[in-house]
């Protein structure tokens, strides 16, 4: 199994690349924060700085390893989706569904391995050049110096291979499970589940509530205190993340609601209904990662702009504004990377559908058409999606600390965040249809 994994890799280098790119950068963003860590431990640290430089990357590393294991989920499942003919040869001369996840698991391994030296080295940089940022906002003396060590960011590193193992476990089970002879574009079907995804929308409904209860909980907190931004933060990311795993169902409603007025605007929106209709994992991928940057940007950056209003000030505000502000710059290159990925993959392969449309009388003008407007129509029901949940991990604390429920809906913010957000899927989407459209 290992060889046959080592040369299924050797033939599949556009799917490695993809895979390596997201563990590649994650792996930069982790092996940053343990350097931090490292530092805050570290002898010659002032005791006054230790505070930030152990909270800090503890808090940034465990959100960046979870987004990490979710988006390395989520391109690993497009990726697959390409080599269902590969894999249910596997299948038919006897391998078992095990041993196609193992050759997964093994693959995605070897791909984070390679990543793993380049993306160690940019760990440090990264690091290094964070400790410089921080120490010019005040917030650390000027005789804390950046002492990464080797033992915690080579041990973030493999955090990284770790998760990015797992996540090829869980994420070619679909692809493992589906019958050989069945068809490509079914859903797989356990036989031990009689309702396909009900577990991924249990866990979806639960990250939701998880989140809901974290923000909620500021209620009963003093206005005043750090509690109220480190709670409400986290719920922010449990709602993004709860309504991300939930994309598959927004998609539905979005295709019924085109599926309304299909036929009355032109031949791209028609086609665009049906493919939303027919096969909506295509856009899948957009609504994940659009969701999950848009509920974890626009809340993070509307709760420091309540916490900027209400006055916070002193180390422990600049403390938090500092983690709130990172988070979002850390977290948006990373969903666009995320993003524009998985949408290169997913249009990628769509070649042979491109082409036989030109053949049938299509014009590359209506087939553009066609994938903008799928893509428009998930990036649309995907922020409205996070920002709705946005704004309901971010109410109670605009409460506390405002009075004001209104301060929880921050219009620039949103309109920002939503604005990059489709800039980013769309533009993604429309350069790599010219370019698969050209090809095909």
């Amino acid at each position: 199994m290992l060889t046959l994994a080592l040369r299924s890799f050797a033939h599949h280098r556009t799917v490695a690349l993809a895979t390596g790119l997201v563990a590649l950068v994650g792996t930069v963003l982790v092996s940053s924060m343990t350097s931090l860590l490292a530092t805050g431990l570290a002898e010659g640290t002032a005791t006054a700085d230790r505070p930030f430089l152990t909270q800090f990357p503890l808090i940034m590393g465990g959100w960046v390893v979870a987004i990490v294991l979710f988006a390395m989920v989520s391109t690993i499942g497009v990726a697959l989706g390409g080599r269902a003919g590969e894999i249910a040869g596997l299948r038919l001369i006897g391998a078992t569904p095990r041993q196609v996840r193992l050759m997964i698991a093994v693959e995605t391994l070897a791909v984070s391995t390679m990543a793993a030296l380049p993306g160690l080295a940019g760990g440090y940089l990264l690091g290094w050049a964070v400790t410089g940022a921080i120490r010019d906002t005040g917030l650390i003396a000027d005789v804390t110096v950046y002492a990464p060590g080797v033992l915690l960011p080579v041990a973030g590193t493999l955090v990284v291979m770790a998760a990015s193992v797992v996540a090829a476990w869980f994420g070619s089970r679909s692809p493992a499970y589906r019958s050989p002879v069945a068809d490509a574009a079914a859903p797989a079907r356990r036989r031990t589940s009689k309702r396909p995804g009900r577990g991924r929308r249990v866990a979806g409904v639960a990250a939701i509530a998880a989140g809901l209860v974290s923000s909620a909980a500021v209620l009963a907190m003093d206005p005043a205190s750090v509690l109220t931004t480190a709670m409400t933060g986290p719920g922010c990311v449990l709602v993004a993340a709860g309504l991300s795993t939930l994309a598959p169902e927004f998609l539905a409603l979005v295709s019924r609601l085109l599926g309304a007025v299909r036929g009355r605007r032109g031949a791209a929106a028609h086609l665009a209904a049906i493919n939303l209709s027919a096969a909506p994992d295509r856009v899948r991928p957009a609504a994940t990662f659009l969701t999950l940057f848009t509920g974890i940007a626009a809340g993070t950056l509307s709760m420091q702009g309540i916490e900027n209003a209400a006055g916070a000030g002193g180390g422990a505000g600049q403390l938090m504004a500092s983690i709130n502000y990172l988070v979002v710059v850390l977290i948006s290159a990373f969903m666009a990377i995320a993003l524009s990925n998985n949408l290169i993959a997913s249009i990628t392969r769509r070649r042979a559908e491109f082409s036989v449309m030109t053949l049938v009388g299509a014009t590359r003008a209506q087939t553009l058409g066609m994938l903008v407007r799928e893509v428009a129509a998930a990036a649309v029901v995907s922020v409205a999606a996070g920002g709705l949940g946005a704004f309901a991990s971010v109410l109670p604390f605009a409460i506390v600390k405002t009075g004001d429920p209104l301060q929880a809906a921050a219009p620039l913010v949103y309109a920002g965040t939503i604005a990059a957000g489709m800039a980013v899927t769309v533009g993604v989407a429309v350069l790599a249809g010219r370019r698969t459209l050209r090809a095909a």
